[in-house]
């Protein structure tokens, strides 16, 4: 992991955040042309010819079935439960909790601790998809450690089934917002008739959809290789090898392997802190 700590300027690709309602609002404010009226005045000649050039660039009216079509698929696309509405990560992560406090052999407040700094993210918002599949994978490691370590083996095979369903919701909540924010871009590029990327943007919906996306890619082999490790240091190692394979430009490379670097310092400082209670479950 010491190449892990380079020094450039960052230029981070974002994340995207999701809108979850989309409404079409065109048809919410009515005009009632009897209670409307108009003056008579004059226009110059080049501001005739202006307007009947612009008129002649404007996009071509569309049909009344055409836009009942649109109205249709806007209405689809609403209805159309984008998440569970219960978010169950917060139900999750206290089930988890109860767990260890039934089974542990640690004070109360030691195990609190741990867990609040397993909850926690070393990281701010601004961070590329990869670095974020990272991230839970990281989550899923120390939590993992938690349960060998607080937990009484009694405990440890529900505490197990209580990790894989809270990373597994973590991981579809992540992909309902980008399939969110994909479907919100969709509607805003039909809507100015940008045909180019509304296509663009059904792809990706597609690709979501079928669990093909990228950053879905990237999620599941970053699982893979947390849960195919021998230790956390060989993890990471692959993580770092990961970005390195990867395509992107140099400065999105460099904030990268500082994120890594910061996830590497998290865990270092995690076991440090809790590994004696290692000893003392003896």
């Amino acid at each position: 992991m010491d190449g892990i700590r380079p020094h450039r300027t960052p230029d981070v690709e974002f994340s995207q955040k999701a809108e979850e309602g989309v409404t079409d609002n065109a048809a919410d404010f009515p005009v009632d042309a009897a209670m409307t009226t108009f003056e008579a005045i004059d226009v110059a000649d080049e501001c005739t010819d202006s307007a009947q050039h612009e008129a002649e660039n404007s996009p071509p009216v569309l049909s009344a079935e055409e836009i009942d079509a649109k109205k249709e698929q806007i209405r689809q696309l609403k209805n159309n439960s984008l998440c569970d509405p219960l978010d169950r990560v917060s139900d999750l992560a206290a089930s988890f909790f109860i767990i260890a406090l039934e089974g542990t052999h640690a004070p109360a407040n030691e195990l609190a601790n741990a867990l609040h700094d397993a909850f926690s993210s070393p990281l701010d918002s601004e961070k590329t998809a990869m670095i974020e599949s990272f991230e839970i994978a990281m989550k899923k490691e120390m939590l993992s450690f938690i349960k060998t370590t607080f937990i009484t083996e009694a405990y440890q095979p529900a505490a197990a089934k209580v990790i894989d369903n809270y990373i597994r919701e973590l991981v579809s909540r992540r992909d309902c917002v980008r399939l969110g924010a994909a479907k919100a871009e969709f509607l805003l590029a039909s809507g100015l008739e940008d045909e180019k990327h509304a296509e663009a943007m059904q792809r990706d919906i597609e690709a979501l959809q079928q669990g093909v996306y990228h950053s879905q890619l990237e999620m599941r082999q970053a699982l893979s290789i947390a849960d195919g490790a021998y230790s956390a240091v060989d993890m990471l190692d692959q993580f770092e090898m990961m970005l390195r394979r990867s395509s992107r430009s140099l400065p999105t490379l460099d904030t990268e392997l500082q994120h890594l670097s910061l996830l590497a310092d998290s865990w270092d400082d995690f076991v440090q802190k809790y590994a004696p209670w290692t000893l003392k479950k003896r």
